[in-house]
């Protein structure tokens, strides 16, 4: 299989599900694991016997780059990182940042208007990379990028495709000065040293505010008392910076361009932001009276989920789906699979936002739709994603419309994210 997940990982795993079923076996390499995609059996991966399971080895390029932070690490260091970072992402310290968030989409909305009355196409992935940039920025790191903010994204773009056309590698290739090996390492410099800026810059002066960035400066460890160094702090916030604002940035790039191409859904979104908010910016309050504006969210997500899938290895032999799993064997769980599969979905492939209405969502396993994961390594800021997207979505509908440019290649690109592989060129357009 090892050919086939290199050209195209997504046709890969979906033509294996829909061929073989529940349980599908993969050759990649040396490796030998199970493409599960039957709830029960994701269930007993990543919640039931989840101590089980650990993040496969193919995150070892990840962590390379990134380094052994919250994403990448596992075990008692894990569990500690973790600890330290929850009171950042309860829910009622997420419902006191609504408002950073709905003022950085208002910020956005003021930029769409000149934009709107240029008419030329805009890249809405940049846009939206901007936006949840500054939400991450404010809101968790409390700081900003000074010298490096024109630089970054164009950094993380190298590091991302430089990882995902190497991660089906398992040979020298990965260890070749190549130009791109080149292009990559500086790139992650380019990231360092942004983060190392946003450290210094808040050593030097405090922001007073129980941010992200403070509990991580300031905590402890319980058995010796020492503090994180500032290595192991960059390792978290740049954690917490990509992640935080590339998955969040891409689910919103899909939803535009999935409201663009469906026009009853954008009627009756706007239809319902015209009626509950008249014009006014959303507040957290606004969010329970505006379920079809999380319809289309959660509908988004189940096409294009961001973090289209994962693997985890098994630290003892196991069962999975009556078969035997040895120990060292990988499970694969593919949300962007998952979510397509019409034995859970009717009309799987087409966008219908009512799918996840309460009373059609009543009876449908937790563990078919994971587009933040599930169990204990559920993405932390899960709750942090939602409520910032709705703010943003509530924010710029009421306001524009967005088009695609004509005839313009829309294609997914499985890279560590969900990426459009041809990017997302749009006409912001003001609604009458």
């Amino acid at each position: 299989m090892l050919p086939a997940l290199r050209r195209d990982p997504l046709r890969a795993f979906m033509d294996a599900a829909v061929r073989f079923g529940d349980v599908a076996f993969f050759k990649i390499g040396s490796r030998r694991g199970y493409l599960i995609t039957n709830p029960s059996d994701i269930r007993h991966v990543l919640q039931d016997n989840a101590r089980n399971y650990q993040k496969s080895p193919l995150y070892q390029k990840l962590r390379t780059s990134l380094g052994d932070g919250l994403l990448t690490s596992e075990g008692a260091f894990w569990l500690r990182q973790r600890r330290i970072a929850q009171p950042a992402f309860h829910r009622q310290r997420i419902e006191a940042l609504a408002g950073v968030m709905t003022d950085a989409a208002a910020e956005t909305a003021v930029r769409w208007e000149t934009l709107a009355t240029q008419g030329h196409p805009v890249e809405i992935g940049n846009e939206m990379m901007r936006l949840t940039r500054t939400v991450v920025l404010r809101a968790l790191l409390g700081g900003d990028l000074g010298p490096y903010a024109a630089t970054i994204d164009a950094a993380w773009a190298t590091i991302n495709q430089q990882i995902a056309e190497s991660f089906w590698s398992f040979g020298i290739a990965d260890k070749l000065p190549t130009p791109k090996k080149r292009r990559f390492h500086a790139a992650r410099e380019v990231l360092h040293g942004a983060v190392d800026h946003l450290i210094q810059e808040r050593r030097r002066k405090s922001s007073g505010n129980a941010d992200l960035l403070s509990m991580l400066i300031e905590a402890r460890d319980e058995e010796t008392g020492e503090s994180m160094n500032d290595l192991q702090i960059r390792v978290e916030v740049t954690t917490f910076l990509l992640a935080g604002q590339e998955t969040t940035a891409l689910a919103l790039t899909w939803l535009w361009y999935l409201l663009s191409q469906h026009e009853q859904p954008q009627r009756r979104l706007a239809e319902e932001l015209d009626n509950v908010l008249r014009g006014r910016p959303p507040a957290f309050a606004d969010l329970a009276n505006l379920p079809y504006t999380r319809m289309v969210i959660d509908e988004t997500m189940r096409l294009y989920p961001p973090a289209w899938g994962f693997s985890r290895q098994a630290m003892a032999d196991d069962r999975l789906g009556g078969y035997e799993l040895p120990r060292g064997w990988l499970a694969f769980v593919i949300p962007y699979v998952l979510h397509r599969l019409p034995a859970y979905w009717e009309n799987a492939e087409q966008f219908e936002p009512e799918r996840f209405s309460s009373d059609r969502s009543a009876d449908r396993s937790k563990f078919v739709y994971i587009p933040f994961g599930a169990g204990p390594r559920q993405c932390i800021g899960n709750h942090f994603a939602m409520i910032e997207m709705q703010l943003v979505v509530a924010t710029l509908a009421q306001r524009f419309s967005l088009r695609l440019v004509p005839g313009h290649r829309v294609e997914p690109h499985a890279m560590i994210t969900l990426r459009p592989r041809f990017g997302m060129p749009m006409y912001i357009e003001r609604r009458p």
